[in-house]
């Protein structure tokens, strides 16, 4: 039976289920508790190894009989959670990674009630990606075996057995014994899918799902413990590692994969031995994407609207051969018919792509998609060579959560724990005097604007007091990272990462190749705006003293509307057609990826500056003063790296704003950096022959991430006032997609200032 066919039933189903979802699982968190307190001289990963078995085989398991694959185990998280709760993160809630977690809280909550930062209190939960190819091809089984192998090269203690977890070698030991439990487990709980489908089998009377089942049960029991040998079993593994892993790890994993590189081999094979057709596997592809939509309640209001999964198409293979097949094709043409919200597509481009691939995602936009964000291969490959990645891995890039990318099978980053509000820090040297808390917290000294003689010298001390404040930011993610092998140990998670099993060696710990982190710039075109301001009123036209420039932020333009609108209308914009801005924003992308890049972290990486589109924007904005680009107090900052929206208008327009990045050095951002363009969808305005173009000119100017959203504001303002009329209406928000109607008043209105304004 088809996708179509079985639709109703699919979400009539999973709703039901969710409806009840999850179970009170904490007793059984109470017996982890107790067996963890039962053996004080256990090491973290043997604690963790411990509760693997337990959840295997006390988690209940469902299979539904209107879809194809098995992923679902209920360990008690709430259906919205992004991969983080539930009582696989029992560890997390262990008195050392409460006490862990309280003093993040303490350190990052004054940060965040001030709109200066926020962070997550211990460590990056999310985003981050299964070692795809390392699972497809040996299986589980095969993981096992290499842990096995590795295992007897760890010289045995010769300590009694309540002592054998003492050093380096009984780290190890404890280490690759956990990653085979861990496996293990899984396995186990894949024979517990084919065990539940069996008995669901014995009593359906449909024939149709009868075959589905038995389906179920012949995959479950070989995969994901032997490699994949069809498409659908390649489908099953990508899912069922997926979600059950992080059922397992209490570790979200935002990222399913780069489909069309992975799946490629297994649908070829079956087309070629008569096994599929291909609208057979485009079906399984509408089932494997859809049901996100409703596994997550994204047409509900929700605790969280909009959630961190996400695909990838397109881009190259480890050789650098550029990626379009009919897979490709298939998923972009489910992605338009089904309209689907989550997961995210994201999709990597790059000039060596055929014509047909590029008008095939213009063709996406056009038809009304906001699920779409465009990555630059030339751009985010380079960027992540520059810092020291090989480049046959730098090629296996997928973005997850947001934008932010890391490298499929060999990487394990913190890609969103320190988001910094950059206008904040710029207003630090004006009023110094209100960061005083801050400043004695962290025992450091901001320097002053006040007595500067020149633009350079506010320059100066404006990029001392970043260089200080992220550094304390750091330090604190450092403080609290460095624990991650304790607070929440991998092994199974690791297991499928390269080099953590060589190393022997947890992903928490450094064990994987690469364990880069980030510090997410918020507001970098209102901060170039409001430096240009100055550097122009102050020093280059003598309009205003600096003191009394300060006055009138400190007022919020109060009295003063006619300098603000001389800043806002007379005063260079980032976006905009001048020469001046563009070669001031260069040195000023270029400055800030400098002073925030390169600091160690505590897994054997550094720091990369990003510039990734998520909702800090806004809600910094309402926390931050007025700024010397003309923006009021509590106004919403620029998003990612686009221009602000005192910027936008009839002097900023598409071109616009592609030629200010043309001469931007965006491979300092190996993270990212996200622009974002709003079209208008006017008649004539958004058609896939115009936005061909604008993403041939993205990437010939080297634009690393594009988002394009084609949306009518009237309609938008339409269905803000009568909802019940636009239940399907989509728009893209930042970092993620959502249903209009499901997000708050003033997420809604953020969406039709800047559709208003843009062209």
């Amino acid at each position: 039976m088809s996708f179509e066919d079985e639709r109703a039933g699919f979400e009539k189903e999973l709703e039901e289920y969710y409806a009840t979802y999850p179970s009170d699982l904490s007793a059984l968190e109470a017996e982890l508790h107790a067996l963890s307190a039962g053996h004080p001289e256990w090491r973290p990963a043997q604690r963790k190894a411990a509760a693997y078995g337990v959840l295997a085989e006390r988690c209940r398991v469902r299979v539904f009989r209107h879809f194809p694959f098995y992923f679902e185990m209920d360990t008690g998280r709430r259906r919205t959670d992004l991969g983080e709760g539930g009582v696989g993160g029992w560890m997390k809630r262990e008195p050392f990674g409460q006490a862990l977690g309280a003093q993040g809280v303490a350190w990052w909550k004054p940060c965040e009630e001030s709109g200066l930062s926020i962070g997550w209190p211990v460590l990056d939960d999310n985003h981050h990606c299964i070692g795809n190819d390392n699972v497809f091809r040996g299986g589980l089984n095969g993981l096992v075996r290499e842990a096995e192998k590795r295992l007897r090269t760890v010289q045995p203690h010769p300590l009694p057995p309540l002592l054998a977890g003492e050093g380096e070698a009984g780290r190890e030991r404890a280490f690759l014994e956990a990653a085979i439990a861990g496996n293990q487990a899984l396995i186990r709980i894949a024979e517990r899918f084919a065990e539940e489908a069996e008995r669901r089998r014995t009593e359906e009377t449909d024939p149709a799902v009868r075959r589905r089942l038995e389906r179920i049960v012949a995959a479950a029991r070989r995969v994901p413990g032997e490699p994949p040998a069809t498409f659908y079993e390649a489908l099953n593994t990508l899912l069922f590692m997926r979600e059950v892993t992080q059922e397992l790890e209490s570790n979200g994993n935002s990222i399913l994969g780069h489909l069309d590189r992975i799946l490629w081999p297994y649908y070829e094979r079956d087309r070629a031995e008569g096994r599929i057709t291909r609208e057979e596997a485009q079906d399984l592809l509408r089932f494997f994407l859809a049901f996100h939509d409703v596994r997550f309640g994204m047409r509900e209001q929700r605790s969280h609207y909009g959630t961190n999964t996400t695909v990838v198409i397109g881009g190259c293979d480890t050789s650098g051969t550029p990626l379009f097949n009919d897979l490709t094709q298939m998923i972009v043409e489910v992605y338009r018919e089904l309209r689907l919200v989550d997961p995210k597509l994201n999709a990597r481009v790059s000039r060596e792509h055929p014509a047909e691939y590029l008008d095939l995602l213009a063709d996406l936009i056009a038809s009304g998609n906001k699920a779409l964000a465009l990555f630059n291969d030339e751009v985010i490959i380079e960027a992540n060579v520059k810092v020291g990645k090989a480049r046959e891995d730098a090629r296996l890039y997928v973005g997850g959560g947001c934008q932010e990318n890391l490298l499929e099978n060999t990487e394990i980053n913190s890609r969103a724990t320190i988001y910094l509000n950059l206008a904040h820090v710029l207003l630090m040297g004006f009023f110094p005097e209100q960061w005083a808390w801050f400043a004695e917290r962290e025992g450091l000294v901001l320097e002053r604007y006040e007595g500067t003689r020149s633009f350079a010298d506010l320059y100066g001390a404006f990029l001392h007091n970043l260089a200080t404040v992220v550094g304390t930011h750091i330090d604190q993610r450092n403080r609290t990272e460095a624990e991650g092998g304790q607070y929440n140990p991998c092994p199974l998670h690791s297991s499928t990462i390269s080099d953590c099993l060589a190393k022997a060696r947890d992903m928490m710990a450094g064990g994987a190749r690469y364990s880069f982190g980030s510090v997410a710039l918020t507001g970098v075109g209102t901060l170039v705006d409001s430096l240009f301001a100055l550097k122009e009123v102050v020093w280059e036209r003598g309009e205003a003293s600096l003191e009394r420039f300060r006055e009138r932020l400190a007022a919020d333009f109060a009295g003063e509307e006619t300098f603000r609108q001389y800043l806002v209308n007379r005063v260079a914009k980032f976006g905009q057609e001048d020469e001046a801005i563009r070669t001031f924003s260069t040195r000023v992308f270029a400055d800030l990826a400098r002073v925030c890049s390169g600091q160690s972290n505590t897994r054997g990486g550094v720091y990369e500056a990003s510039l990734f589109s998520f909702r800090t924007f806004a809600g910094m904005g309402v926390r931050t003063g007025a700024t010397p680009d003309g923006r009021r107090a509590g106004d919403h900052l620029s998003p990612g790296m686009s221009p602000s929206l005192l910027a936008l208008g009839e002097r900023c327009g598409v071109a616009q704003v592609l030629r200010a990045l043309e001469p931007l050095a965006l491979t300092l951002y190996p993270v990212v950096a996200v622009l974002d363009v709003k079209i208008p969808a006017v008649p004539g305005g958004c058609r896939a022959e115009l936005l061909t173009p604008v993403i041939r000119r993205f990437l010939e100017i080297g634009g690393s991430v594009l988002q394009i959203n084609c949306v009518d504001p009237a309609l938008l303002i339409e269905a803000k006032a009568h909802p019940e009329r636009h239940r399907d209406l989509v728009v893209r928000v930042s970092g993620y997609s959502s249903y209009f109607n499901t997000l708050p008043a003033e997420v809604q209105d953020e969406v039709i200032e800047r559709t208003l304004v843009e062209v």
